[in-house]
């Protein structure tokens, strides 16, 4: 399976706050796997990849916090130039539109977020698998 569930959090722009976000899922054993922060005047929104996302979002919300999940998936690639360049010509060739993509490193392997349309998911995901390139698996994220 490679959808991952992303949290997308709606956070208030105000000294504190993530530190809040970041406790509740820290005092209950949950570990953040990426985080993204995205900021405007008035609030900020997170995005992240948690080891747990259903319960994450379950105490996320009891304490207060506006979350939805978002169905993302994963390419791992080499830390060499034109790895990126690989991964976003795949999905272009497929006339994929690439709504928002973040990173993170493991050694010397990263692994890049992507979001693209729902309905285009699937067809993301064959491209890449197509063209040999390397889609995680949810399970590499989620305890």
């Amino acid at each position: 399976m490679h959808t991952i569930k992303q949290l997308s959090v709606f956070i208030e722009n105000k000294t504190g706050e993530l530190s809040d976000f970041t406790h509740v899922l820290s005092k209950n054993g949950i570990s953040i796997k990426s985080i993204l922060l995205a900021d405007s005047t008035d609030f900020g929104l997170v995005r992240t990849i948690v080891d747990n996302p259903e319960k994450a979002k379950a105490l996320l919300e009891d304490n207060g916090f506006s979350v939805r999940f978002t169905d993302v998936f994963g390419v791992k690639i080499d830390d060499v130039v034109g790895s990126f360049d690989k991964v976003v010509t795949s999905l272009s060739k497929s006339n994929i539109n690439i709504q928002y993509t973040y990173s993170f490193y493991e050694s010397d392997i990263g692994i890049f977020i992507f979001s693209v349309e729902k309905d285009r998911f699937k067809d993301a995901v064959k491209s890449l698998l197509d063209d040999n390139l390397e889609v995680v698996s949810a399970s590499h994220f989620y305890k």
